[in-house]
């Protein structure tokens, strides 16, 4: 397959290493003059999760880069890795100029999909939940790849879904198709906004989980945001990995804050994937304050998560 990947960050460059790595015409769109930056490709230390795989990659990505792309290149899917508060410059910017082009956004989504759909049919696009990140370390890309979670907004994109499905298997990508995935977002979407807040207060990961009492407070935030995802008729008990953060006792706090200690102090996947956390206040920001607006305009209260505010603000300044 030809694919073209908007930028040649984190997440895309992951996925275009594994794709290229399986035959597939890979290219990245980058910004006038950044082409210049990749004459030896991106170095990679990848933990790999796929199946069959060895657990480590260390080489290099030998990245192909444009810095415009027209309909008559013929591309067969267009990935867009990108913030959620950023997408509108891809859709003005670049998909009128890929008519033809099916489109996988891979982004959060909280607002819903009116401006695409001015742009798009539904046919022609599907959304996508990233099992893969990782950092830059001056030059070289940290990572880790594991798999994909893909699925259209209505019937209409079941094909498009299931050729993406084969594109990413035949890199081993496992590849799961969720039937409602905006409401599989709307979740993740409220788990990450919910437990960011805490992250910013405490100042870093290890530093949330050694305090019991910023903890527990975390897990309230976490449990407002939940009861705002059903406010706006999600189904919670659909999302199995919601459970855990579900329970108000104190050993249900107490289990959840156990199996978060455990997975970040022992879990080298769980470390590259979030060693961005707050590297973008911009993205933190917007989280925030999109979960907040929905509640005050819903006339729901989160007095816990509304707390926040000022450790959000600040972080936003610095």
């Amino acid at each position: 397959m030809r694919i073209l990947i908007v930028g040649a960050g984190i997440i895309g460059s992951i996925y275009g290493w594994a794709l290229s790595a399986a035959g597939h015409e890979v290219v990245h769109l980058v910004r006038e003059g950044r082409s210049a930056r990749y004459p030896d490709g991106i170095p990679v230390d990848i933990l790999d999760r796929r199946k069959g795989r060895r657990a480590r990659f260390l080489g290099t990505y030998a990245i192909r880069t444009v810095e415009a792309c027209e309909d008559s290149d013929g591309y067969e899917l267009l990935i867009v890795p990108s913030h959620h508060f950023a997408l509108n410059e891809v859709i003005a910017g670049i998909v009128p100029r890929l008519p033809r082009t099916d489109v996988l956004f891979l982004t959060q989504n909280w607002k819903g999909t009116a401006e695409i759909d001015a742009v798009l049919p539904r046919e022609r696009y599907i959304y996508g939940d990233a099992k893969a990140g990782g950092s830059w370390k001056g030059y070289l890309l940290v990572g880790a790849i594991g798999s994909i979670d893909i699925g259209p907004l209505d019937p209409s994109g079941v094909e498009l879904t299931a050729r993406a499905k084969a594109c990413f298997e035949s890199a081993e990508v496992g590849t799961k198709v969720h039937e409602n995935m905006l409401h599989y977002l709307w979740a993740q979407f409220a788990l990450t906004g919910g437990l960011w807040p805490s992250l910013v207060k405490a100042g870093s990961f290890k530093a949330l989980l050694r305090d019991r009492a910023l903890g527990a407070e975390a897990l309230a935030a976490v449990r407002e945001c939940l009861g705002l995802l059903e406010r706006r008729g999600v189904r919670l008990d659909d999302f199995p990995e919601l459970a855990m953060y579900r329970g108000s006792s104190r050993i249900g706090t107490f289990i959840a804050m156990a199996t978060l200690r455990r997975m970040f102090a022992f879990s080298e996947w769980m470390k590259r994937t979030s060693a961005h956390a707050l590297s973008d206040p911009r993205e933190i920001r917007a989280f925030y304050y999109d979960l907040l607006d929905s509640a005050t305009a819903l006339g729901y209260a989160m007095p816990v998560f509304s707390s926040y505010r000022p450790f959000i603000d600040r972080l936003a300044e610095a």
